[in-house]
């Protein structure tokens, strides 16, 4: 509002110097010489005449000059009425800041009474009180300003007009075909701005000034691919951007993976559309990006492949496969988006589509770590930048499907296992597995976590209870250099109850060593099981001596001798210790006909007088395994009495 000016700022003080080059110039033209006159030797002169003013010379001076004596305390009265002056400046301007703070804590002290009480002075505080003066009659306009309020708007008005009127007019005069080129230019940019304001990064080409460019490859990519990454936008007849790839020509291109059985294809990965030509800018450098990504992870997976030849990995027919079992196998392929053969594939839905598509995704993620490792190793100064190893892609996923499938095998194994020994009645076999949790590195990508968890899967153990006291712990370890599957490790664990030591730490061999077999450890745990059986019921045997041999005779007879029995040297059973030939021998292991687990037990005792041998096999034997071993060991040797 002009007609209440409001400021707090003091007026400036008058300067004394020079205001300009031009002032400066004109004092010194007017002193005698002019620029000829000012040196340096004559300044240090004048300097030690002023500070040496007592000495006679300068009395004679003075007395010989009448006139540059008088000019000399003419220049000393300037300086002190300057120092004067000065002096009144700063005491004035100290007392209107002092009386600014006080009028503005008082106007603060309305709304913000804590605040502006910090810096009240102790002489206003006492004569005025805190909130007795506010600003907001400032903010009401005066009857002045409403009545000149008609008037700016018909002047604004007016302006208004006048320009439109002058813009009309040169868009009138301007030819057909700068209106033409405006709209063209207009159409280009507005495109290359939506695709700068979309993320991709745009920039003129250095061999080509007048022209845009964009970017939208990866900066850790392979060299080959980088400078394939990015595409001159040219301006189209009709003002759009066009795209020129140069040799990344060739069409759009993704990566497909299919599963195959016997064959015939079972799943496939979704490919998407082509983007029309029509399409807006951004989805066409999108669709660019994705293909240079599927030409590179392409480009990546055949290298790695090259070096996977031993492990089954095969180049055929344009097309990577790797067998995942005898019938049923992996093919990667890089298609053209659009082609008959890709269309008729996406329309066609299959069981293993979302295997596919799985493993479509995390070939992707594998490359975009890739990527990471690459920006890493460039940035480490040791590593010889010169040389660039295959991007690890296809070694993770085997890792994992290796070991995954090592981990299944020997879950449904044991759990095989129990089932044949629940079935013949051997007290209560279990099976628990245990996978230690994953956890990712803190503020890594998912890329980066996947790979972590594909080179490196969690450890995974089984805790196998053969008998109450027969407890093994089976522990599975990946193997990621080798791509076998998986190590294995097996320890003996004591009974959940406190009880005697595992039988089986004295009767079963262990191996110290880890092995990357699994048939070994298959060999190994139907070694087992005969030793346990042999322990837990050679226990029973002796509790039942022990009794048999506390009871008293009938009729005061002596007691006849009691049976003899140990465990066979092989830990597989039990025998007679005196003759070595009666007795139950356990068997446990995959039947040479069926290749089912079984559990087969052999009995020799008397039978009606006679020494008979009789085989009972689980799954199919009637009864329970503990009544067939009472039944063979309660029949013993003949005549003990004699023994």
């Amino acid at each position: 509002m002009n007609d209440r000016p409001f400021s707090l700022r003091p007026p400036p003080a008058p300067s004394r110097g020079p205001q300009s080059i031009a002032d400066f110039i004109r004092r010194i033209s007017a002193e005698p010489g002019g620029f000829r006159a000012v040196n340096s030797a004559e300044l240090r002169a004048q300097v030690s005449a002023r500070q040496h003013g007592t000495d006679g010379d300068r009395d004679v001076e003075m007395a010989s000059a009448p006139s540059e004596a008088g000019s000399d305390v003419a220049e000393a009265k300037d300086v002190a009425a300057a120092r004067a002056e000065l002096l009144r400046a700063i005491h004035q301007t100290h007392q209107t800041s002092l009386l600014a703070l006080d009028f503005v804590s008082l106007l603060l002290s309305k709304e913000n009474p804590a605040q502006a009480v910090a810096t009240f002075s102790p002489g206003l505080r006492d004569i005025v009180g805190i909130g007795t003066l506010g600003a907001s009659m400032l903010e009401a306009p005066t009857t002045l300003a409403h009545s000149r309020v008609p008037d700016n708007k018909l002047v604004a008005i007016g302006k208004r007009l006048m320009d439109l009127n002058r813009a009309a007019d040169t868009a009138l005069a301007a030819s057909k075909r700068l209106q033409r080129e405006i709209g063209f230019e207009t159409k280009y940019w507005s495109e290359v701005l939506a695709v700068s304001e979309d993320g991709w990064r745009t920039f003129r080409i250095p061999y080509e000034p007048q022209t845009m460019g964009v970017k939208f490859g990866f900066s850790n990519a392979a060299p080959e691919f980088k400078a394939q990454s990015i595409a001159p936008m040219r301006r189209a007849a009709d003002g759009s951007v066009r795209l020129e790839h140069g040799r990344m020509g060739g069409g759009t291109k993704r990566l497909r993976v299919s599963i195959l059985e016997n064959g015939v294809a079972v799943g496939r990965s979704s490919l998407p559309r082509p983007v029309p030509l029509d399409a807006p800018l951004q989805d066409r450098v999108k669709e660019s990006r994705d293909t240079i990504f599927a030409r590179e992870l392409w480009h990546e997976i055949n290298r790695e492949a090259r070096m996977l030849s031993t492990r089954g990995v095969s180049l055929e027919d344009s097309a990577v496969t790797y067998p995942l079992d005898n019938t049923k196998t992996v093919s990667v392929q890089l298609v053209t988006l659009g082609e008959e053969e890709a269309t008729v594939s996406g329309e066609h839905p299959g069981a293993q589509d979302a295997l596919a598509n799985w493993l479509c995704t995390t070939l992707s993620l594998l490359l975009s770590n890739a990527h990471r490792a690459n920006e890493q190793r460039r940035s480490e100064s040791s590593v010889n930048k010169r040389s660039t190893p295959p991007s690890s892609i296809l070694a993770p996923l085997i890792t994992y499907y290796e070991y995954d499938r090592t981990v299944q095998k020997c879950a449904q194994h044991l759990a095989a296992f129990t089932t044949v020994l629940h079935g013949a009645g051997v007290g209560n076999p279990t099976v628990t597995m245990k996978e230690s949790r994953f956890t990712p590195l803190l503020g890594a990508p998912a890329s980066t976590s996947l790979a972590a968890l594909l080179v490196k899967p969690p450890l995974v153990q089984f805790d196998l209870t053969i008998t109450p006291i027969a407890r093994v712990q089976i522990l599975l370890k990946p193997t990621p250099h080798s791509l076998s599957g998986a190590t294995f490790s097996v320890s003996f664990t004591p009974p959940a109850q406190p009880a005697p030591q595992n039988p089986l730490v004295a009767l079963s061999p262990l191996a110290a060593e880890e092995n990357t077999r699994l048939e070994a450890l298959f060999t190994y745990l139907h070694a087992t099981v005969p030793c346990a059986l042999a322990a837990s019921y050679y226990k029973f045997v002796a509790k039942q001596t022990e009794k048999s041999a506390a009871a008293p005779a009938p009729d005061g007879a002596p007691s006849p001798p009691l049976p003899k029995w140990t465990i066979h040297w092989n830990n597989n059973g039990i025998i007679d210790y005196d003759t070595g030939e009666y007795g139950v021998y356990f068997d446990f292991g995959p039947n040479q006909g069926t290749g089912t687990l079984e559990l087969k037990v052999t009995g020799v005792f008397m039978e009606e007088g006679k020494k008979v041998r009789r085989e009972w096999a689980w799954p199919g034997a009637d009864g329970a395994i503990g009544s067939v071993v009472k039944h063979v060991l309660s029949n013993g040797p003949p005549d003990w009495d004699e023994v």
